[in-house]
């Protein structure tokens, strides 16, 4: 059996304020489907995050129609998971757009039903068209989808349900633990639990291509979704690396993992990163901004690209952007058409932007990049301001508060971005401390210290 396997398609993404089209996604999601045509795939995997909001615009649910009916006009059946992008909550059984495919018989859904009791792995119904796994030409699918925090706990229930003996692929939006550091994660005692029970781990959800072991597999995003993913197509020592969708192939006598899988890479819009040292730009160079312009221009030149790139300047060294009057908005675009490329993104995250600004006191912290200058300070105010239950998240809710700020500083809607609160996991671990009141302080005898209580002021 030909098995294609994508994930993170993420139609309807909007970058550097729609200077990019969305058209990239679908163009990327159209080729991997006409290759699966092409080479007469039996069956198409998607691991979740069809779609980049729950929220879906008549185009973008267009684009997705138009590549799964290819793909059903050649007779490949479709099998889906919801990632954290295609659902507004984790916990919810809200219809979903991808749901809504699955009713117009555009793809098979799988998704497993979490009760007090446990999981329960139902098999797919075609009336209803849904159910948790299903079985083509002898190979069980089951698909999980996005579990959030709980996905520890929730997977291993899931592997105690998949009976042994069978040919059997599991769909999961989900990365391990130790790969991506993040909590929801899987650690590799439930990797190797899974190794036991499945001959092929599907992943979403990292947009980093990787492969474990010849059996489980994340072929990373098609499309970059942040210009920062472009670096995803090369590995550490440089050179290129498949990223975009798994082709692999299982032999049902041999069940323990596919007999190939490998990791191609689609067509994407160039992305090229050019770094810039600003310091020759200071206070001392009459004309600072004319001069800055001038070496982006020359930089992107030299790099000769495709006039349909897209590149990415790298600010680095020390500028006071104030002093140089520099709007940098209006600079992106002018250096673009200068330069002959699509489009220009001026990142200053690494850029020592010279404001005195010290954040918390630290000794040297105006030598600081703007980025950890304010991840700082966002880390100072969630410790002023603690949560009840929830001190080991400081770091998360930072981190999750500083991505909130980068999304107004670009310009995104307040549906675009109380759509990214929805989806992070920190949601629900603030609803399950939520619901357990913190201690009563006893009362205190006169002449006695109050013994600290975590979030308690």
């Amino acid at each position: 059996m030909r098995i294609y396997h994508a994930a993170d398609i993420h139609l309807g993404r909007r970058r550097l304020d729609g200077r990019l089209p969305d058209d990239d996604f679908v163009a990327a999601f159209r080729f991997i489907g006409e290759e699966a045509i092409r080479e007469k795939a039996d069956v198409f995997l998607l691991a979740g995050d069809l779609f980049d909001r729950p929220q879906v615009e008549p185009p973008h649910l267009r684009q997705a129609q138009e590549v799964l009916r290819l793909l059903k006009s050649a007779g490949i059946p479709v099998i889906a998971i919801e990632g954290n992008h295609d659902k507004q909550f984790v916990n919810t059984d809200a219809p979903t757009w991808v749901r809504f495919l699955a009713e117009d018989d555009l793809l098979m859904l799988l998704r497993p039903e979490f009760h007090a009791e446990g999981v329960r792995l139902n098999e797919w119904n075609a009336e209803s068209r849904t159910g948790a796994w299903l079985e083509i030409g002898g190979v069980r699918f089951v698909g999980a989808g996005y579990l959030g925090a709980a996905t520890p706990n929730k997977v291993r229930q899931i592997i105690d349900q998949i009976p042994a003996g069978k040919t059997q692929v599991l769909l999961l939006h989900a990365g391990p633990e130790y790969f991506v550091g993040e909590g929801g994660g899987f650690s590799k005692e439930d990797l190797q639990m899974l190794e036991d029970k499945v001959c092929y781990l599907a992943l979403g959800h990292i947009h980093k291509p990787m492969l474990y072991g010849g059996w489980a597999c994340n072929p990373g995003s098609p499309e970059n979704c942040d210009l920062r993913e472009a670096g995803y197509s090369c590995g550490k020592d440089g050179k290129p690396v498949g990223r975009g969708y798994a082709v692999l192939e299982i032999d049902l006598n041999r069940p323990d993992q596919p007999v190939s899988l490998e990791i191609r890479s689609n067509p994407r819009r160039p992305c090229l990163r050019v770094e810039l040292d600003c310091t020759v730009f200071g206070n001392k160079t009459k004309n600072g901004a004319d001069a800055f312009m001038s070496a982006a221009i020359k930089a992107i030149k030299e790099c000769n690209p495709d006039k349909f790139a897209v590149i990415e300047i790298m600010l680095t060294g020390s500028l006071n952007l104030n002093r140089i009057a520099l709007d940098l908005n209006k600079a992106a675009l002018e250096i673009a058409e200068q330069a002959s490329v699509f489009a220009v993104a001026i990142d200053t995250t690494r850029l020592n932007i010279g404001n005195g600004f010290a954040a918390g006191g630290a000794v040297g912290a105006d030598l600081l990049p703007r980025d950890e200058l304010e991840r700082r300070a966002i880390l100072q105010l969630v410790d002023n301001q603690p949560l009840w239950g929830l001190s080991e998240e400081r770091q998360a809710f930072a981190d999750l508060f500083y991505e909130l700020k980068e999304l107004v500083r670009g310009g995104q809607t307040g549906e675009a971005i109380a759509g990214q609160i929805g989806m992070s996991p920190l949601i629900e671990k603030v609803r399950v401390a939520g619901a357990t009141p913190p201690p009563v302080l006893p009362p205190q005898i006169p002449g006695e210290p109050v013994v600290a209580t975590e979030g308690i002021q």
